[in-house]
């Protein structure tokens, strides 16, 4: 068989190593073997599954460096430490949420292209954040996994660029279980803070605020982007939140936004930036847009889309703050010459 047809079976195949990562999480075996060394026969005892089943499985764990076996003892690799709950930098949340998730809801993509719908709608019937509201064991998996890509947010470069005492007040719109808002509380560290969100997620934001030590300073209120948003501020942030939309309903946010914003406050807009080329080193970036209009008929977006987006409610980028990872924070400010005219901003930090 030659190179390419090798290549295109090994993308096709590509589902089996995924299906393999999820069910080894799901079924526990790293959580199981992070707190001690077990041959397959204890494993399987402790897992209530076939030893004889176990056996192929571990050889396949092996040979993809989650596990090492030594003395019929098998002991996690530090990639396998990732995918414990018990590491603190686990992953498991995320491996979870794409296997009960999004694999079930990429079967139905080929429809969803046909029909132009989002594969998530069509298996489930309503929109993915709907589902979300009214499913506490969906909404649960959800959560575990933004609160884990949350917890890898690093603002020391935005801190740096501002006077932080001019801060009085931050409002984190869909904010959810707060982690974001407690980051740039402890930056911005003379400022109220305020989670607006959905109800369902109240409880869980308020005990994130009280297990930061926070309670004095950050309160949630009930709220919705999508209508009206009373609550002046210094400080408004949208975070991971315009990419989970089209630009419809991503003009009526900005809309909001935008009216109860003054010419001195700012808007953190914290998302990943789509590149403007197309070439094998950045297709990871076109397959998450993909991803994200699978789930949620979202769309990723170059920082020229993001800009139009901006433009039409009197908004523009001042700044563009560059993170220790691919996340961006775009700093918008409102001002209708400059939205109008064009606009020239700084960046700072790099990657």
């Amino acid at each position: 068989m030659n190179a390419e047809k090798l290549k295109i079976i090994n993308m096709t195949q590509s589902y089996v190593q995924s299906y393999i990562v999820y069910v080894s999480v799901e079924l526990g075996i790293f959580n199981a073997l992070f707190t001690e060394n077990m041959t397959t026969h204890q494993l399987a005892e402790k897992l209530h599954i076939s030893e004889s089943l176990l056996k192929r499985f571990m050889k396949v764990l092996t040979a993809m460096d989650f596990v090492h076996q030594k003395n019929e003892m098998f002991h996690l690799s530090s990639l396998g430490k990732l995918l414990s709950q018990h590491s603190d930098e686990s992953m498991e949340s995320i491996i979870l949420f794409n296997g009960r998730v999004c694999m079930k809801a990429w079967s139905f993509f080929l429809e969803g292209m046909k029909m132009n719908k989002s594969p998530i709608e069509l298996m489930e019937g309503e929109a993915f954040f709907e589902t979300n509201s009214v499913s506490n064991h969906r909404l649960d998996t959800f959560n575990q996994m933004m609160r884990q890509s949350s917890s890898q947010l690093n603002l020391d470069t935005l801190f740096q660029t501002r006077n932080i005492v001019d801060v009085k007040r931050v409002i984190d719109i869909g904010g959810g279980a707060g982690d974001v808002i407690v980051k740039f509380l402890k930056g911005f560290y003379r400022a109220e803070g305020i989670v607006l969100d959905k109800t369902y997620i109240r409880e869980e934001a308020e005990r994130t605020i009280e297990m930061h030590g926070l309670t004095g300073r950050c309160r949630f209120i009930e709220g919705d982007f999508f209508l009206p948003i009373e609550n002046k501020s210094d400080v408004y942030i949208l975070s991971r939140i315009l990419h989970d939309w089209d630009d419809h309903h991503v003009n009526v946010i900005l809309r909001n936004v935008a009216e109860v914003m003054t010419d001195k406050s700012v808007l953190f807009v914290i998302e990943k930036l789509l590149p403007e080329e197309v070439n094998r080193q950045t297709l990871p970036a076109f397959l998450e847009d993909m991803h994200i209009w699978a789930m949620c008929n979202g769309k990723e977006r170059t920082e020229k889309e993001y800009a139009e987006l901006f433009r039409q409610d009197h908004l523009y980028i001042s700044k563009k703050h560059l993170l220790d990872s691919n996340i961006v924070i775009l700093e918008v400010k409102k001002d209708v010459q400059s939205a109008d005219e064009g606009y020239g901003y700084e960046i700072c930090g790099s990657l």
